[in-house]
């Protein structure tokens, strides 16, 4: 039934050495492309941590430079609105689809604290999320 079968072998020499060249060379890019595939995303803070303990210790009447102890320098600071300072933050797991976020505008008035706006409230602070080492 199948007596025209063709066996074609490789020669020897030059034409060995090219099709093992060839096969190392596929196994090569094989592995790199198949590599590249696990892609590990990093996790992603932005801004300081704001927390609820944090907020209740702010009050009105605080001076700038004492929220500013409490606080840290504000994420956004309108040069055209100095007596306003907004705190931004968010945090983004990698590998996962957990956020959080908080944000709040603090409003001053000849240098005091008059305003506190909450648009986003804290995690307290045993609910922070904090991103991950992974030593590999």
């Amino acid at each position: 039934m199948f007596t025209n079968i063709l066996i074609i072998k490789p020669k020897s020499g030059f034409h060995s050495h090219m099709i093992r060249s060839y096969a190392l060379l596929l196994i090569v890019v094989t592995g790199i492309t198949l590599s590249a595939c696990s892609v590990h995303k990093i996790d992603v803070q932005q801004g300081k941590v704001i927390t609820q303990q944090g907020l209740e210790k702010l009050h009105i009447g605080m001076g700038k430079r004492q929220v500013q102890r409490l606080m840290g320098t504000p994420l956004v600071v309108d040069p055209f609105h100095a007596d306003r300072w907004d705190f931004i933050y968010r945090f983004k797991a990698g590998d996962t689809d957990d956020q959080q976020s908080a944000y709040l505008t603090l409003f001053f008035s000849h240098d005091r604290l008059s305003k506190i706006d909450v648009h986003e409230a804290p995690p307290k602070e045993a609910e922070v999320k904090k991103p991950t080492t992974i030593l590999r």
